[in-house]
């Protein structure tokens, strides 16, 4: 409970500690028009309202002129103008007033913003290819060639934000009722302060000083570093009485089991542990049918009701994408491959000497706790006192948010500890928990209150309220998963306290670390390569935010694919704990089961996302998110051809070549960001997509070649890993496109309906499709059968909706047993004496 209670503190002083806005009383506006968010930002930059129009400093018309004549002379006596114009206007009342000969036109269509690039802090203080899209407004022609354009449509050069003279501003789009998402934009109440200054003839705070921006300031600031600095001193003090205690009680290494009755129940007596391909297939198994079961209720919540019913913000779950696609470099590395080490090391020691590989996991725990205080420090230094000033100023308070994730940093440790001794069943449902289950539970909870927070704070508003509530709601899932993992390690029988001691010596230190920088590059060059596709998108990608929260939308479809790496993650160890043994057929025998389950797996998923997503998306979605209907096609595809990359990473960690995933990763990233930077500003999304194409095909041919040069020499059994895949997927996607021509209607029940239909009562029928292609041999099917066995509460669906239907199209299959994995029988030899060989613990 003690781990917990300052990320709680943290969180309820700072929203407690939020700094009153206050910015400029000694300015006179006058003010008409809807008391909406106009008249709100106006409360905030704290400005003294007028019901004369003739003793302001500023008019703000808000969609309406009351009279023209007056509101004139007014502005000719030198009085400043800020006009907001409205769907009740018309062309003389405007002429009148701005004094410049006009035409409107009104237009619904969507346009992204874009700045002129001249000199003017209008431009350069607020980010404009970060704003929203607009829709209801005028368009202005004017013959007049003194107005000076400040903001444009990307599409076609239209005037969205002009400045008439010196003391007149004009916003064409129209507000309140109409263009919700602008004025959800964290930066709109800035922008109406930052006209009502200018147009007073003063000079505007940037934005990191303006008082009702939401980023951290002064007292914030001063909060966060008081905090960051006693969380540091006490992190470091915990260490030392911990390694003092573990060094005077060397006897505590002994104590892997704690519980000897229910280990020998759970464990020590079942198919667990016994070596064999059985147990990643076996945890791939509990992992797919959940997920077959989740994902369903998963993909509905993602992409109907959060963004539709909790956070109805485009660009609050773009920046959401960002902040966390971001985050994964800095934690990629401090993480300095410490988990990866310590789940290799495990599975590798856990056969002649588990007390050495317990060693890795007090590695791991005590790494991520002292570095995890430092990591904090460092985000949070740089978030508060840099970002406000940059491009990312919007970001923040969500990075400070998402930064105390990394406190204490150990949640994970009971899922890798399982994973390392390959009780591959529990290390999956924590998987399942952590990325799927806890945040459908959690998100609604928090996002739900921090959104009614923003609102009753309107310097953040509810969109960014929600933003920061998705950064609270992460932190309790890795909690939630923390607890589930502990009660489920001592179920098996295992013995949790002793990974949190601190025996391990300078050679596990040194072994740790050797093996873990790596791999730590090689997931570091991946996080690189976001982050820069992420600055390239910023720079060069128009209405980012919104794109941004399409796309998001649209990778939440091609998540799936992620359940493949559920048996990836487990034929790491696997093969760490046999090749480290000298079995290398075994090891073969693994990558090759790996390729063909990956291949069957991923050629299902993509044959429903292609049939179903896109009309699931325009049924489902309000239509600023319609555009992830086009981008789910290609990255289903992408989604799909990811596995031969996927597994090779994992052949090289289990073989000890950490250092080949490096470069490879690294190449990948390299044409990846190369063909993202010189393709995105000529074809927007559609050069990104390419970039992620060449960039896979290349590693994952790149990566089979050198694992057989290499690790050791791989096989690829082409009928039953690819092309029985194939025509599965081709049938099945022919059969749900026609299901979907009769049932789809457009609307919402129909989309969840063909959506349901694709995933959960479809799969028996792929399967039923795959053994009718002749994708099992005698001995495979029979594997299959016994991995079964040990998928416990799941059994009755993995039978049923995968075993049972595809033996039947085996039986019936003329092609069944012509294409044979033939060094199955070989691999299980070896696998048999490796069991032998195991002490016991």
């Amino acid at each position: 409970m003690r781990k917990i209670i300052f990320p709680l503190l943290v969180f309820v002083i700072l929203f407690l500690a939020v700094s009153p806005a206050s910015a400029d009383a000694t300015l006179r506006v006058y003010y008409a028009g809807a008391d909406g968010s106009v008249k709100t930002a106006l409360e905030l930059a704290d400005f003294t309202f007028v019901d004369d129009p003739a003793q302001a400093d500023v008019l703000v018309l808000n969609g309406v002129i009351p009279d023209p004549a007056t509101a004139a002379a007014q502005v000719e006596r030198g009085a400043g103008l800020v006009l907001i114009l409205g769907p009740g206007m018309t062309e003389a009342d405007v002429m009148t007033l701005t004094g410049v000969t006009l035409t409107l036109t009104a237009r619904d269509d969507p346009v992204s913003l874009t700045a002129i690039q001249i000199d003017d802090p209008l431009t350069t203080d607020i980010t404009w290819n970060g704003a929203p899209q607009v829709r209801d407004r005028f368009e202005v022609q004017t013959p007049v060639s003194s107005v000076q354009p400040l903001v444009t449509a990307y599409e076609d050069g239209e005037w969205i934000l002009w400045q008439a003279r010196t003391n007149v501003y004009v916003f064409q789009a129209f507000l309140d009722d109409a263009n919700p998402q602008i004025q959800e934009w964290a930066y709109f109440n800035y922008l109406v302060y930052h006209l009502v200054e200018r147009a007073a003839g003063r000079t505007p705070l940037p934005f990191a000083d303006y008082p009702a921006s939401p980023v951290p300031h002064a007292p914030e600031v001063r909060t966060l570093l008081t905090l960051v600095g006693l969380m540091m001193l006490t992190t470091f003090g915990i260490f030392i009485l911990v390694r003092r205690y573990s060094l005077k009680h060397p006897e505590e290494l002994d104590k892997i089991v704690s519980d000897r009755s229910r280990f020998e129940v759970r464990e020590a007596k079942t198919e667990w542990e016994q070596v064999g391909f059985h147990r990643p297939l076996g945890g791939f198994l509990v992992a797919l049918s959940i997920g077959l079961v989740l994902f369903i209720p998963l993909i509905i919540y993602q992409n109907l009701i959060l963004p539709t019913y909790i956070l109805p913000s485009a660009q609050a779950l773009g920046i959401w994408g960002r902040v966390t696609q971001f985050f994964t470099l800095a934690w990629t590395f401090f993480d300095m491959g410490t988990s990866i080490a310590f789940i290799k090391y495990l599975s590798q020691h856990r056969v002649h000497d588990p007390k050495k590989g317990i060693q890795y996991g007090q590695v791991f725990v005590w790494w991520q706790i002292l570095s995890g205080a430092v990591q904090v420090a460092l985000v949070i230094g740089l978030a508060s006192t840099l970002a406000p000033r940059s491009a990312y100023a919007l970001y923040a308070w969500s990075i400070i948010i998402h930064a105390f994730i990394q406190i204490p940093g150990f949640y994970q440790v009971m899922r890798h500890a399982l994973t390392g001794f390959q009780r591959l069943d529990y290390s999956r449902l924590l998987d399942i928990g952590l990325n799927v289950l806890f945040p459908m539970l959690i998100q609604p909870v928090f996002v739900t209150i921090m959104f009614a927070w923003g609102r009753a704070h309107p310097a953040f508003g509810g969109a960014m309220g929600g933003l920061l509530g998705m950064g609270i709601a992460a932190y309790a899932a890795e909690l939630l998963t923390f607890l589930l993992g502990l009660w489920l390690y001592r179920r098996v029988g295992y013995n949790a306290r002793i990974l949190f001691l601190a025996h391990f010596d300078w050679e596990v230190v040194k072994t740790s670390f050797k093996f873990g920088v790596f791999e730590m590059l090689g997931s570091a060059a991946w996080s690189f390569g976001q982050a820069m596709e992420i600055a390239i998108t910023q720079a060069r990608l128009i209405n980012y935010a919104e794109i941004w929260g399409n796309w998001g939308l649209a990778q939440n479809f091609i998540f799936a694919f992620n359940v493949t790496q559920t048996l990836n993650d487990g034929v790491m160890p696997a093969i760490s704990e046999a090749i480290s043994h000298g079995k290398r057929v075994l090891s073969q025998y693994y990558s090759v089961m790996a390729y063909k389950y990956n291949g069957l797996t991923s050629a299902f998923i993509g044959a429903v996302l292609l049939a179903v997503a896109p009309l699931f998306i325009l049924g489902s979605t309000e239509p600023e998110f319609h555009r992830a209907a086009i981008y789910v096609i290609p990255l289903t595809i992408w989604g799909a051809v990811q596995f031969p990359s996927w597994v090779g990473d994992n052949v090289q960690l289990g073989a000890n070549k950490p250092y080949l995933k490096s470069i490879l990763v690294f190449s990948e990233q390299v044409i990846r960001v190369v063909l993202a930077f010189l393709l995105i500003a000529r074809f927007q999304v559609t050069g990104l997509i390419i970039a992620y194409f060449v960039g896979l095909f290349a590693k994952g041919i790149a990566a089979y070649l050198i694992n057989h040069k290499i690790c050791f020499p791989q096989r690829f059994y082409v009928w039953q890993s690819l092309i029985a895949p194939l025509l599965a997927g081709a049938a099945h996607y022919g059969i749900l496109w026609t299901i979907n021509g009769f049932l789809w209607k457009g609307d919402q029940i129909t989309s969840v309906l063909i959506f349901f239909i694709g995933i959960l009562p479809s799969f028996p029928l792929f399967m039923f499709l795959y053994g009718l292609f002749g994708g099992w041999d005698r001995d495979t099917l029979a594997e299959l059968k016994d991995a079964v066995a040990l998928t416990g509460g799941m059994r009755g669906l993995t039978r049923w909706g995968i075993y049972e239907p595809t033996a039947l199209g085996a039986r019936l299959s003329p092609l069944n047993g012509r294409f044979p994995i033939t060094n199955r029988v070989e691999a299980m030899e070896e696998a048999r004496m490796l069991t032998e060989e195991k002490v016991r613990l």
